[in-house]
């Protein structure tokens, strides 16, 4: 009975980190076809919980937002990344609840659960204020952030539960933890400064190669591009609070970041490929390779392309396949001095 619990808890786990990268695909999809206030309000869309489309409907949808067309090309969008949302946070609920309920009879990480489930919730917080906050940057990009964490735990939780990458028996490989959770800050910090460019419409003010175009030292503005200035009832989309050379700034960032990300991965994997006396650990140093590379890839073809929308989404959601590649590094270099405990 144990054993059949335990397995379902890691297939419930499976489907919940599937349907949280189908959420961020939908958040970036959302995001970058500008539809992050294709409804006004939230929860519900117009005073819907559908896009409006009957006359009754768009009618009292002017009534409530007078001056405001529904369009359904950008409500659409908004509105399926919200039902996505709001079922995995009832999936989190169910599994933390399982595991709780369960954990006098089976062996289980209750606590991960709780957090999860806090997580999830906070998550979906920052999207409501996304919506009532009017796309205020700093907000979009802790709603990014938080989604990209709450598929990191989602994983962990898994790699747990599944009891994933025993002991090899590696020893020397652990001297290199410390250089794993530094190029995991790294990469977290390249996916904020992405948030960040996002949310304030900076991606395609930069066309060339490899920086921005010509004179772009003149037009650094930091003060100005990083700012967490809050004006109320002010709408932040498509950034007009922001000059042209504040958005150049925050591009800049962004490319330099790349650079320092692509640096300090290499370094990584060269290290690995040096240490590593077992198959996994060179497995892992190809697969980071070869995930920065399509990474790397993706970024120069949403410069050369001028941001394709399937591109950009690929882009984003790549940032979390090689965030999770690392922690799974991580972990299973964890897994070399450690047994899990519940």
């Amino acid at each position: 009975m144990a054993n059949a619990q335990h397995a379902t808890l890691v297939r419930i786990t499976k489907y919940a980190i599937l349907l949280t990268l189908t959420v961020i695909i939908l958040g970036a999809w959302t995001r970058l076809r500008d539809a992050g206030l294709g409804c006004p309000d939230w929860p519900t869309c117009y005073g819907h919980l559908t896009v409006p489309s009957s006359p009754e409907a768009l009618a009292k949808a002017d009534a409530l937002y007078p001056g405001q067309q529904v369009v359904p090309e950008k409500a659409w969008p908004e509105t399926i990344h919200r039902y996505f949302a709001s079922a995995i946070g009832l999936l989190i609920l169910i599994l933390a609840t399982w595991m709780v309920y369960v954990r006098r009879s089976v062996e289980l990480p209750w606590r991960h659960g709780l957090f999860l489930l806090v997580l999830v919730c906070t998550q979906g917080a920052f999207g409501a204020l996304t919506v009532t906050e009017k796309l205020y940057p700093p907000v979009v990009t802790a709603h990014l952030l938080l989604g990209f964490s709450t598929l990191t735990v989602l994983f962990v939780l898994y790699l747990r539960l599944s009891k994933a990458f025993p002991r090899t028996g590696d020893d020397r490989i652990r001297q290199l933890r410390l250089v794993v959770y530094f190029a995991i800050a790294v990469v977290v910090l390249q996916i904020t400064l992405g948030g960040w460019t996002a949310s304030n419409y900076a991606a395609t003010v930069c066309t060339e190669l490899p920086i921005c175009q010509s004179g772009w030292p003149a037009l650094m503005q930091w003060r100005d591009a990083f700012s967490l200035t809050h004006v109320d009832d002010f709408n932040y989309e498509y950034a007009p609070h922001l000059g042209a050379a504040s958005k150049v700034t925050i591009h800049v960032a962004h490319r330099l970041g790349a650079f320092v990300v692509v640096a300090t991965v290499l370094l990584l994997v060269a290290q690995l490929l040096r240490h590593a006396r077992s198959a996994r650990y060179r497995i892992f140093a190809g697969a980071i390779a070869g995930a920065l590379v399509v990474q790397v890839l993706l970024g120069l073809a949403n410069v050369l392309f001028q941001l394709p929308l399937w591109n950009a989404v690929a882009h984003n959601v790549w940032a979390a396949v090689l965030l999770q590649i690392l922690v799974a590094l991580a972990f299973s270099i964890h897994q070399e001095k450690h047994h899990i405990r519940g």
